[in-house]
This record gives C-alpha cells, structure tokens and sequence, in this order.
C-alpha cells in the first residue's frame, strides 16, 4: 500500500503487528507464559510444570545460599558482641584505675601544700624546699587535670561503646529474623516442588 493510498479504513482492516509481550512483571511472565503454551504444539502442560519446578529449584538453592551467607555475616556480628563484651568490662576497669588516678593525684596536691607549709615554717634555711614543693604542686596540678581529660574520655567511651554494643545487638537481632524468613520461604518453595 503507497502512502497515497492510505485511509483510516484501510489502517483498520490491516491486521495488527504483535504486540511485545512484557516480561519484567508477574502479568507480563503470565502472558509470556500462555502465549509459549498456544504457539508450541509440543510445550504440554507437564513441560511447562516441569520448568516452572526447575525454576522453583534453582531460586531454592539461590535463597539456601543468600541464608548461608546471612549466616555466616551474623557468626561475625556474634564476635563483635563478644568483643563489645570485653570492651565494656575493660572501660570499667579504666574507670577504677582513673579513679585511683584521682585519688592519687588529691594526695600529692596536699602533700606539696603540707611542704610548702612546713618549708614556710622552717624559714631561710628551707629554701631550696619550697622549690621543690611548689614544682610538685605544679607536678600535681597538670596531673588533676590530665586525670579530669581521662575521665571525660572514658565518659564518651563509654556512651559509644554502648550506642554500638546496642546497635550490633539490634543488627544480630534482624539477621536472625530474615535468616529465619529465608528458612520459611525455603521449607514452602520445597513444598511447593513435592507436590
């Protein structure tokens, strides 16, 4: 048919091209699906079956595989508790060693007090010991301060070891919960094969 010769009746009396079918959706696979089984003469319901149960097979073994590997992922998260664990009971110890710190530190800034006072009262012939206590004063106030920064350290240790420790617990907690869907959906798609 020329162009020239083109009409609306015409275009309408032409018989339609096929259309493609689509196939990235459930309804696309369905029509792909009835469409191989009216133009194969030889593609029988069983055969059909039969693919659909190999197909069935292989994303079994894709699930079984993609749980394998969930696995083996939370047998990590699992370590990371533990270590988390160790982690937590080591800041505590750090905090009993800072507070000894402390307490260390509060004696040595009364006992540089208790020199100076005694170098005081000694008079002249003392001098070179007030020296030396006022160098362990200044000794124990850069040590007060030092054990003051290690105590806040550790505070903000502390709050981020716990937001992990929970955040690993929360993490392990849904890995067991999709391992335990994958299994589901395993055991029915194995199901759904025996029958």
């Amino acid at each position: 048919m020329q162009s020239s010769d083109w009409s609306p009746d015409a275009a309408a009396h032409e018989p339609e091209a096929e259309k493609p079918v689509p196939t990235s959706s459930r309804v696309g696979r369905k029509r792909l699906a009835r469409a191989a089984e009216s133009t194969a003469p030889d593609a029988g319901p069983a055969r059909i079956a039969a693919d659909v149960r190999v197909d069935l097979l292989k994303q079994t073994d894709k699930i079984s595989e993609d749980a394998a590997q969930i696995r083996e992922i939370s047998l990590a998260f699992e370590r990371w508790h533990q270590d988390m664990i160790c982690l937590m009971a080591q800041n505590r110890d750090m905090h009993g060693k800072g507070d000894d710190l402390g307490s260390i530190v509060r004696q040595l800034i009364m006992l540089s007090i208790n020199a100076a006072i005694e170098a005081a009262r000694a008079g002249e012939s003392a001098r070179g010991f007030v020296v030396v206590a006022a160098e362990i004063r200044s000794l124990a106030m850069r040590a007060q301060a030092l054990s003051t920064d290690l105590g806040k350290s550790l505070h903000k240790s502390d709050l981020m070891t716990t937001a992990t420790f929970q955040d690993i617990q929360a993490g392990g907690k849904m890995m067991m919960a999709a391992i335990s869907g994958l299994d589901s959906m395993v055991k029915q798609l194995r199901g759904q094969i025996d029958q």
